[in-house]
C-alpha cells in the first residue's frame, strides 16, 4: 500500500476534533460552560474580538436587524388562487377601490384599536416593522390602499389592512352583534352635525353597560336569540337565501333500494330516512357532518312510510303489511303491532299521526279513513269518503283530519265526534294526489296529476261555501303533485314531483308566487321522492331517486 502524507494539524484543528469528537481532555472542561460563570474573565482581547467578527461577518446573518427590504405581494393566478377574488379585484377600478378605502379606513382604524388594544399578543415578530410590500404590485392587493399614489407599506400596516379588508368582506352576522353596537352604528348613519363630544361619551357609556349585560344573557341561556328568531321579519317574496350543505346521509352507503320517507324530529336535529331496502337510519343534523346515530333494519317489512311521534320518543313505521312497527328511540325496544282488530287490511303503508299525538290516521279501502288510538292501538273509528282515499292531513290541534279523494272533493271530519262537518269540490281536480294544512291553519293546498297545486285561504271552511275559490292556482310543476309541505311559520312551502327530474319548488305563500332564483339549472335534484323541513325550518332535506338526501341551509331562519 502506498505511502499517503498527511497534514499535520494545527492546534487549533486538534481542539476542534476535541469539540467535536469528544475525546477525554481535561482542557474540554475548562472551555465548557465558563459563559455561564459570573467570574470568569474572558481572555481574549479587544482586537481578537473584532478581528474574529470581521471574519464571520459575511458566514452568518441575524433574523433581526436594521435592514429593510422590499418583499412583492404575491400574484394570485396559480392554482391555489381564488378565483371569484381576482374577478372581483378585476372588475372593480381603482378608483372606486381607494374611495371605498377612504370611507372605511377612520373608522375600521378605529375599531381595530379599540379590539385589540386590551389584549396583549403571546408573539410579535419585530421583522414585521421592517418588510416592505408593495400594493400595487398585484390586483387583488390594490384595494388596500388609501390613495392612488399610495405603493409600498410595512408588514405591520399590511396585516392591519388585510384585516380590515376580510372585516369588510365578512361582516359579523346580525346575530352576533350587540344591540349597543347597532346602536351604534345607527347613530353614526343618523348624526350630522351635532357636538361630537357629547355623543362619543353617550356612545361609550351605552356601550359599556350594555356589553355586560348582553354577554351575561347570552351565556346564561339562548333565549334571546330564539325568541328573536321566532318574531323575524317576513320573508322577501322575490329571492330565497338558501345554500347547500353536506348530504344528511353521507356517513352511510347509498342505499340498495329508493328512499322512500324523510322525517325530522320535532324537538332536535335529528332525521331518519326509511327505504325499502328494510332499514331505518338516524341521523345527528349539523350540516358539517351530519354523523350516522344508528340504524334498524326490519327483516320482514319494505318501509314505505316512517315518522316521528310529536312527542320524539318513538317512531311509527308501515309498509305493505297488515302490521305495522313502535320504535323506542329511548330504550331501543321494537312493537309489532299485528294489524287493527276488526278490520282486515292488507296493507298500511300510507298512514298520518296527528299533531296531538293522539291518533293514527291509515288510509283504507274503499274511500276509508281508518282512526287508530295511539295510546291502545286499537281502533276507533272509520271516516267514509266517496271514492278512494288520496291524502290526509291534520289541524294543528288534532281536533280535524281533512281526507283529499279520487272524486276531487275535500272532506273536513271531527274526529271527536266522528263526522264530517264540512267538504268543497277542488277547482278543477283532474286526478287528487294530496293535501297539505298549513301550521297556522290560514293555508289549505291540494295538488292533482296535472301538476296544478290550488292554494286555499279559511274561507274554505265556511259552511255555505261549498266551491270556493283558491286563492292562487300555482302551475310551476306539470306532473303529479307527489309532496306539498309548509314550514312551520307557514311562509314558504314546497311542491314537488317525482315523474320528472328537477321538479320541486319553493312557494312564498303570503303572495303564492314561486321563487326564480332557486332551484336552478346546476341544482342536482334530479328526481325528487320526498321533502321535509326542520322544526325550526333552518334547514331543508329533499331525498332523490338516487338514494341521496341533499341538504339545504335556509339563511333567513338559520342561528349561525
Amino acid at each position: 500500500m502506498p505511502h499517503v502524507n498527511k497534514k499535520v494539524k494545527t492546534a487549533a484543528e486538534k481542539e476542534l476534533d476535541n469539540f467535536l469528537f469528544a475525546d477525554v481532555d481535561a482542557n474540554i472542561w475548562d472551555k465548557t460552560g465558563r459563559e455561564l460563570n459570573p467570574e470568569s474573565k474572558s481572555e481574549a482581547t479587544d482586537t481578537d474580538e473584532e478581528a474574529e467578527e470581521e471574519k464571520t461577518k459575511d458566514t452568518f446573518f441575524l433574523d433581526s436587524g436594521p435592514v429593510s427590504f422590499t418583499l412583492d405581494a404575491p400574484v394570485y393566478g396559480s392554482e391555489d388562487s381564488d378565483e371569484e377574488i381576482d374577478y372581483e379585484a378585476e372588475q372593480e377600478t381603482e378608483q372606486q377601490q381607494v374611495e371605498s378605502s377612504d370611507e372605511e379606513s377612520s373608522s375600521s382604524e378605529d375599531e381595530s384599536s379599540d379590539e385589540y388594544k386590551d389584549s396583549y399578543a403571546a408573539w410579535e415578530d419585530e421583522d414585521d416593522k421592517n418588510i416592505k410590500i408593495s400594493l400595487t404590485s398585484a390586483n387583488i392587493t390594490k384595494k388596500l390602499r388609501n390613495t392612488v399614489d399610495e405603493d409600498v407599506v410595512d408588514g405591520v400596516e399590511y396585516t392591519r389592512r388585510l384585516r380590515r379588508q376580510f372585516n369588510k368582506i365578512y361582516p359579523k352576522p346580525e346575530w352576533a352583534r350587540l344591540p349597543s353596537e347597532i346602536k351604534a352604528e345607527k347613530r353614526k348613519r343618523t348624526s350630522s352635525d351635532s357636538s361630537d363630544e357629547d355623543e362619543e361619551d353617550g356612545v361609550t357609556m351605552d356601550q359599556d353597560q350594555l356589553d355586560e349585560e348582553t354577554r351575561l344573557d347570552l351565556l346564561k341561556s339562548t333565549m334571546g336569540i330564539l325568541d328573536k328568531r321566532a318574531h323575524k321579519k317576513s320573508i322577501p317574496p322575490n329571492k330565497i337565501d338558501i345554500m347547500r350543505v353536506k348530504n344528511a346521509n353521507r356517513a352511510v352507503p347509498k342505499p340498495k333500494r329508493v328512499i322512500t320517507s324523510v322525517a325530522f324530529h320535532p324537538n332536535a336535529q335529528v332525521m331518519l330516512t326509511a327505504s325499502l331496502d328494510k332499514t331505518l337510519t338516524l341521523f345527528q343534523i349539523d350540516g358539517k357532518i351530519n354523523p350516522k346515530i344508528q340504524s334498524v333494519r326490519f327483516n320482514d317489512l319494505p318501509i314505505f312510510h316512517a315518522e316521528f311521534h310529536p312527542s320524539g320518543d318513538q317512531i311509527v313505521v308501515s309498509g305493505r303489511r297488515s302490521y305495522f312497527y313502535i320504535y323506542d328511540i329511548q330504550s331501543g325496544v321494537i312493537d309489532k303491532c299485528p294489524g287493527i282488530w276488526g278490520k282486515e287490511e292488507k296493507s298500511l303503508e300510507n298512514f298520518s299521526i296527528s299533531p296531538c299525538g293522539r291518533y293514527i290516521a291509515f288510509l283504507g279501502t274503499s274511500g276509508t279513513i281508518i282512526i287508530v288510538s295511539y295510546v291502545t292501538k286499537k281502533w276507533y273509528c272509520d271516516l267514509k269518503m266517496n271514492g278512494t282515499v288520496s291524502s290526509v292531513s291534520w289541524s294543528s290541534d288534532g281536533t280535524f283530519v281533512f281526507g283529499f279523494g279520487s272524486t276531487g272533493e275535500v272532506y273536513q271530519f271531527d274526529v271527536q265526534n266522528k263526522e264530517c262537518v264540512k267538504r268543497w269540490q277542488d277547482e278543477g281536480c283532474i286526478g287528487a294526489s294530496i293535501i297539505s294544512v298549513s301550521p297556522n291553519e290560514k293555508y289549505y293546498a291540494t295538488g292533482s296529476s296535472t301538476g296544478i297545486v290550488n292554494l286555499y285561504d279559511r274561507s274554505v271552511l265556511d259552511p255555505e261555501l261549498n266551491k270556493p275559490k283558491p286563492i292562487k292556482a300555482i302551475g310551476n310543476l306539470t306532473t303529479r303533485i307527489n309532496n306539498i309541505k309548509f314550514n312551520h311559520d307557514s311562509q314558504l312551502m314546497v311542491i314537488t314531483s317525482q315523474q320528472k327530474k328537477d321538479q320541486l319548488r319553493i312557494i312564498h305563500v303570503p303572495t303564492g308566487t314561486a321563487y326564480a332564483n332557486w332551484p336552478t339549472d346546476r341544482t342536482p335534484l334530479h328526481n325528487v321522492v320526498q321533502v321535509a323541513f326542520s322544526p325550526n325550518s333552518d334547514y331543508l332535506a329533499i331525498a332523490n331517486a338516487r338514494g341521496k338526501v341533499l341538504l339545504y341551509a335556509l339563511k333567513h331562519y338559520a342561528l349561525a
